[in-house]
C-alpha cells in the first residue's frame, strides 16, 4: 500500500544545505514560540472576560466582543451600525423617553449596550411609548403634525402610521393583549377621559363614562377585561380600575385616598399585581397591590414613580426624580432575581416600558458618543462682564456674558411654543450688590450674580400663569406653565395637575392657612406649555420656596430661575465683582421682618465722660415780676 505521505526529505552534505536547514530549525522553534505565546494571550482573554460572546467573523475564525482583545493601545470604537441579531439578549428591551437638545424622543436600551439608541427624530415632540404584545411595533405620542396624537412605529423597519386625529390632545397609549385596541387619554373639551381606539379603525372610538379627570391608562396582558386609570373625582388622585365586563359596578377605587395623591398604574406581566406611584410629604414611593387582595394594604417597595415590570417580572424598574434631572433605579421582587447589569440611566428620563427579547427586532442604529461638557477657564485675575438684554423690560435688563446668549434662546423658544412673548418684560435680571431685594429674599439670592431672573408676577395675576406645587425631601418646588394663545391645541397641551392657590389661605380655613394655600378645586381647561421645563432646556433651574412662604407670599419664589452652572454663590459673584467689594466686615444684608433683640442702654463711667460730647442747654428767656402799687401784675416777658 502506497505511503500516504511524503517521503522524508534527504539531508543535504554541503554547508549550504546544513545553514538552510539550521535555519529553517530556528524558524521553526521561532514559530512554536509565537504560537505558545499567542495561546497564552488568548488564555488570558478567556480568563479574564469569562464567557465573553462570541460572534463568527470569518468561515472557521471566532473574536470576542471586546475591544480589549485588540493589539491597539488606544482603540477607536467603530461608527458602523449594530445587527439588530447582534443585540438581543435574556433581559429584553428597554423602551423610554429622553429629552436631549430641547426635544422629547424615543429611545431603546438593550441591557449591556454602552448606551441607549434614538428611535424617533425630527423638530417635534415623540414620547409616552407602548411596546405591543407581539414586540414588533410601539405606539406613542406625538404633535409632528401639529395637536397631540397617537402613532405606531414598526421596529424593523421604522415606518411610523397615525393612529388618532384629534382636535385637542390624545397620550399615553396602553395595548389589549390581542394588539387589536388601544386605550388612551384623550382631551377635546378640557376633561380628560380614557377612550379605547380599535386599530383598525372600523368603528369610532369608546369612551369609558366616568366623571372627574382620568389619565395614565393601563390595560390588564392577560385577562384584558380590565383597565386600570387615574381619576380625581373625589378631589384627590386614586387608582381605579375598569371592569369591562361588568356595567353595574364598572369602577373600583383602589387607594382611596385621603392625603397622598396616586399615578401611574402598571400590571405585573401575568396581570396579578399592579404597581403605582404615591408621592406624600414630598417622597415619591412605588407601591406593590396584590389584585386578589385588594382588601390588604399595598406593599412598599421604595422611591421612585412611572414603574415598569421585566418581561418575566421578576424586576421592577422605577424613576427616581429630582428637582432637576431624573434617575432609574432596579428593584427585585424575588430574593433569587439579579438585577440585569448595564440599566445605568440618569438625566431626562421618563415613560419606561421594557419589552420581551423575543419580539422586539430593532432597526440597526448608529451609537453616538454624547458630546463633553465644555467649561469656560478664565485667566487669573480677569472677570465676566454684564451684557445688555435687547429688547427686555426690566429694572436691570443684563445677563453676564454667556448666559445672555441662553435666555435670548430661552426667549424665542418659549415664543414659539406659546404664541407671545412671555419674557420681554422681567420682574429682575441684574440686581446691584448694593441694592437692596425684596423683604424676605435671601442675603446670597442668585439675582446678585447675574445669572438669574424673575418673570413678571403681572401674568401670574392675570392668570396666564399656573403653579404646581412639587415637594422633594423637607423643600418645596414650583412647576411653572404658561397658558397659549392659540387654544385650539396645536399649542401647548391641557394641564394634568392642580395648580396652586395661593389666596385661599384668606378663606378662613386655619389648616388651609397654616398649609400656604390649597390646590385649585378644579382642573383649569385650555392649553399650557411646560416653562419649567423650557428654561431646563437652556440651563435655567427653578429654586425651591424660602422656609417662610407659607405666609409670605414672595417667600414662594416661583417666578425665579438661576443659570448656575454648578457653581457656588460666592464662585459666581466671584466672576463679576473683585473679592475686596465682598468680602467686607460689614455685608450688606436684606431687612427682614424677624425682631431683633434691643440692647438696654447703660449709664456711661464717669472716668469716659471726657472723652464725650456731653449736650449743652440752651438758654431761654425767663418771666420777671413787676411790682405794681396795690396789686400784682401779671408777669411780663
Amino acid at each position: 500500500m502506497a505511503n500516504p505521505l511524503p517521503p522524508p526529505s534527504e539531508p543535504s552534505a554541503t554547508r549550504s544545505g546544513d545553514r538552510h536547514s539550521g535555519l529553517r530549525r530556528w524558524a521553526f522553534r521561532a514559530f512554536l514560540l509565537l504560537v505558545i505565546l499567542g495561546l497564552a494571550g488568548l488564555g488570558g482573554v478567556i480568563a479574564r472576560f469569562g464567557s465573553a460572546t462570541m460572534v463568527t467573523a470569518t468561515p472557521g475564525s471566532e473574536v470576542p466582543l471586546d475591544s480589549a482583545a485588540t493589539s491597539s493601545p488606544e482603540p477607536v470604537l467603530p461608527q458602523a451600525t449594530v445587527p439588530a441579531a447582534t443585540r438581543a439578549t435574556a433581559d429584553g428591551v428597554l423602551v423610554f423617553t429622553s429629552r436631549r437638545d430641547g426635544r422629547t424622543h424615543l429611545w431603546a436600551l438593550v441591557p449591556g449596550d454602552p448606551a441607549p439608541a434614538q428611535l424617533t427624530f425630527g423638530d417635534w415632540d415623540d414620547r409616552d411609548p407602548s411596546v405591543g404584545p407581539e414586540g414588533g411595533r410601539v405606539a406613542f405620542a406625538s404633535r409632528r403634525e401639529g395637536n397631540w396624537d397617537l402613532y405606531v412605529l414598526e421596529f424593523a423597519t421604522g415606518d411610523v402610521q397615525r393612529l388618532t386625529n384629534t382636535h385637542g390632545y390624545a397620550g399615553h397609549p396602553t395595548w389589549s393583549p390581542d394588539g387589536k385596541w388601544i386605550a388612551y387619554e384623550g382631551s377635546e373639551d378640557g376633561d380628560f377621559d380614557v377612550w379605547i381606539h380599535p386599530i383598525d379603525g372600523d368603528q369610532p372610538d369608546i369612551r369609558l363614562s366616568h366623571p372627574g379627570m382620568d389619565i395614565s391608562p393601563a390595560w390588564d396582558p392577560v385577562s384584558g377585561r380590565r383597565i386600570a386609570f387615574v381619576s380625581d373625582v373625589n378631589g384627590l388622585q386614586d387608582v381605579y380600575l375598569a371592569n369591562l365586563d361588568d356595567p353595574d359596578e364598572r369602577f373600583v377605587n383602589l387607594t382611596r385616598s385621603i392625603g397622598p395623591a396616586y399615578s401611574d398604574p402598571t400590571f405585573s406581566p401575568d396581570g396579578s399585581l399592579l404597581a403605582y406611584a404615591r408621592r406624600q410629604d414630598g417622597l415619591q414611593t412605588i407601591l406593590v397591590q396584590d389584585l386578589a387582595r385588594a382588601e390588604q394594604a399595598a406593599q412598599v417597595l421604595g422611591p421612585g414613580e412611572e414603574a415598569a415590570w421585566s418581561p418575566d417580572g421578576g424586576v421592577l424598574l422605577a424613576v427616581l426624580v429630582s428637582p432637576t434631572q431624573e434617575q432609574v433605579i432596579a428593584y427585585s421582587m424575588t430574593r433569587a432575581e439579579a438585577l440585569p447589569a448595564g440599566l445605568a440611566l440618569s438625566g431626562n428620563v421618563s415613560s419606561l416600558d421594557w419589552a420581551p427579547a423575543g419580539g422586539v427586532s430593532l432597526p440597526a442604529v448608529t451609537s453616538e458618543g454624547s458630546a463633553a461638557a465644555t467649561v469656560t477657564v478664565l485667566p487669573q485675575g480677569s472677570r465676566l462682564t454684564l451684557v445688555d438684554l435687547q429688547g427686555i423690560s426690566a429694572p436691570m435688563a443684563s445677563l453676564v456674558q454667556g448666559v445672555d446668549l441662553d435666555f435670548a434662546d430661552l426667549r424665542l423658544s418659549v415664543a414659539a411654543a406659546t404664541g407671545w412673548d412671555f419674557l420681554g418684560t422681567l420682574e429682575n435680571a441684574f440686581v446691584g450688590m448694593n441694592d437692596p431685594l425684596p423683604p424676605g429674599f435671601a442675603y446670597e439670592d442668585w439675582l446678585y450674580t447675574g445669572r438669574a431672573f424673575t418673570f413678571n408676577p403681572a401674568a401670574t395675576q392675570a392668570g396666564w400663569v399656573e403653579v404646581v406645587r412639587e415637594d422633594f425631601g423637607g423643600e418645596t418646588y414650583w412647576r411653572v406653565y404658561v397658558r397659549t394663545v392659540r387654544q385650539d391645541g396645536s399649542l401647548g397641551e391641557p394641564l394634568r395637575a392642580r395648580p396652586w392657590n395661593f389666596e385661599a389661605r384668606y378663606l378662613g380655613t386655619p389648616s388651609v392657612y397654616d398649609s400656604g394655600g390649597a390646590p385649585k378645586p378644579q382642573l383649569p381647561t385650555g392649553y399650557y406649555v411646560d416653562f419649567t421645563e423650557l428654561a431646563e432646556d437652556a440651563g435655567f433651574h427653578r429654586l425651591p420656596a424660602m422656609a417662610n412662604w407659607r405666609t409670605y407670599y414672595p417667600g414662594a419664589r416661583f417666578s425665579e430661575f438661576a443659570h448656575t452652572d454648578g457653581l457656588p454663590w460666592l464662585e459666581a459673584m466671584l466672576l463679576i465683582y473683585p473679592p475686596e467689594a465682598i468680602i467686607t466686615p460689614t455685608p450688606f444684608r436684606t431687612p427682614t421682618t424677624t425682631p431683633t433683640l434691643t440692647r438696654v442702654p447703660t449709664a456711661t463711667p464717669w472716668w469716659w465722660r471726657w472723652l464725650t460730647p456731653q449736650p449743652t442747654r440752651t438758654p431761654t428767656p425767663t418771666r420777671t415780676a413787676t411790682p405794681t402799687s396795690g396789686a400784682l401784675a401779671s408777669p411780663t416777658p
